[in-house]
């Protein structure tokens, strides 16, 4: 039951649902100037609450699941750690790689995210489950203080798209420059919000939290019960602030919403992965083939990222769609609804095609040598 083309169901269900979270996460970043209307206010209001902040633990949770994973297979084709610890070094590595490449062409860090984190916490996988919940409690508390001027999803209605300015006072060169800078600055500043959900993905796995939903059923229940509530009930006061129905903000205020917001957002996260973990273990449920064609896209999670990067590139850059100059985020919500939904049909074509994704497929020939 919850095996699909012979990986765990649950896993793969959390990132094809993500996906969508991410792209309308993601979709409103490449607007330049928009006006406090009423519909523009309540967009942000809602995202803020259930999106911003809110997916990208998700899939840092699934990664340092995926990690554990990717270790007992080896363990069972009889690798030795100094091997298996090789082999996460090159996918690290060439993560990075897909990363750095991603940003200066499509400005967009996220997957150079991933290859640091394994490179610099692979070793992670050899500690205790009760060393692993430290550091994510120390970390996490790291980053809620740190969330007080570093959050993750707060809107500023004078936004304008990164490297815009860059654009308009240079050429090509000068924007793959910027946006190398900014890659190689935002990727250390953020790594630290990227320990608590990987550490906690980790302990999950080892507890096969997600393997087997069906037997944790009661445990997941009360997960997403509370991490959900206190998401939304931790991101409200940002939201407030950042939708403009909270007006002139102290400076302290805004503090405390910004690390509230980040801390609840981890909490929202967790929750996220225990709501799809539950449907996963659904026996009905995963017999439709909405959760077919979702596990379908989260198995090919990689290559259906740089698609949508690839799909607001051209729907919203100057000189090809333009949304970014005219839309709203009433618009960016709808292409992001789109893109994944296309992604959701073409995923579902390729899994009955048996057609891998071609990003998962590089990865796998670079990382394995083969």
């Amino acid at each position: 039951m919850s095996n699909f083309s012979g990986r765990k169901l649950a896993p793969d269900l959390a990132r094809g649902f993500m996906l969508l979270l991410i792209a309308l996460a993601h979709a409103n970043q490449n607007l330049i100037h928009l006006e406090a209307t009423a519909i523009n206010r309540v967009i942000v209001l809602l995202r803020q609450i259930v999106v911003d902040g809110r997916a990208f633990p998700v899939f840092f949770l699934l990664f340092g699941y995926g990690m554990v994973q990717l270790l007992r297979r080896q363990e069972e084709k009889g690798q030795e750690w100094p091997a298996i610890r090789n082999l996460f070094l090159r996918r690290g590595w060439w993560l990075l790689l897909f990363g750095f490449v991603h940003t200066i062409s499509l400005y967009d860090m996220t997957i150079g995210l991933y290859g640091l984190a394994t490179i610099f916490f692979f070793w992670f996988l050899r500690l205790s489950d009760r060393t692993l919940i430290w550091i994510a409690a120390i970390t996490l508390l790291l980053a809620t203080v740190l969330g007080a001027v570093i959050t993750r999803g707060e809107y500023d209605w004078g936004h304008v798209v990164p490297t815009a300015e860059a654009a308009a006072s240079g050429g090509i060169g000068t924007i793959m420059l910027t946006r190398a800078f900014n890659w190689v600055l935002y990727s250390l500043i953020l790594l630290h919000q990227v320990i608590p959900a990987m550490a906690l993905g980790i302990w999950a796995a080892r507890k096969k939290l997600l393997d087997d939903p069906a037997r944790h059923r009661v445990l997941l229940l009360r997960t997403a019960i509370v991490g959900l509530a206190l998401s939304i009930l931790g991101g409200l006061p940002l939201a407030l602030m950042s939708s403009l129905y909270w007006n002139d903000p102290s400076e302290a205020e805004q503090a405390i919403a910004g690390s509230f917001h980040t801390l609840t957002g981890y909490a929202g996260g967790i929750g996220w992965a225990a709501l799809i973990g539950l449907i996963a273990g659904n026996s009905r449920a995963i017999r439709g083939k909405l959760i077919m064609a979702l596990a379908a896209l989260g198995q090919r999670s990689l290559t259906f990222y740089i698609f949508q990067s690839i799909a607001f590139y051209i729907v919203f850059a100057e000189g090809l769609g333009g949304l970014g100059a005219t839309g709203n985020q009433l618009s960016s919500d709808i292409v992001a609804w789109l893109t994944w939904i296309a992604s959701l049909i073409m995923a579902g074509f390729m899994q009955r095609a048996n057609v891998a994704g071609p990003a998962e497929k590089l990865l796998r020939r670079l990382t394995y040598r083969k």
